[in-house]
């Protein structure tokens, strides 16, 4: 088994390979934590530029999976993205997202 780190596998690629990668991370890192694009995974909500939908973090919570085990289970995910995710969704139903007024 291979312990070479992610880095180290990149130096191995062709440059033109190794600088589209290089572009895509910086990219990333300027790119808020939900986005979607029509021409994309039919224009479901993703983690990030990443072809993960945000459905897939909640599934993953909601079967009990920590963060970190959906991390593990989706390398090259940004943590600070999904935690960014976890506060939208905090923030929005402290905002009353989603409640139903009710008289009672």
């Amino acid at each position: 088994m291979s312990t070479a780190t992610h880095e180290e596998m990149i130096t191995d690629l062709p440059a033109a390979l190794q600088e589209k990668i290089v572009r895509r991370k910086e990219m990333a890192k300027h790119i808020p934590p939900i986005t979607i694009n029509p021409r994309r995974m039919g224009g479901t909500p993703v983690i990030g530029i990443q072809r993960i939908q945000v459905v897939s973090l909640i599934d993953h919570l909601m079967g009990g999976y920590t963060v970190d085990e959906f991390l593990d289970s989706f390398p090259g995910t940004d943590r600070e993205k999904v935690m960014a995710i976890l506060q939208m969704i905090k923030d929005k139903l402290a905002e009353g997202w989603m409640a139903e007024e009710v008289d009672y």
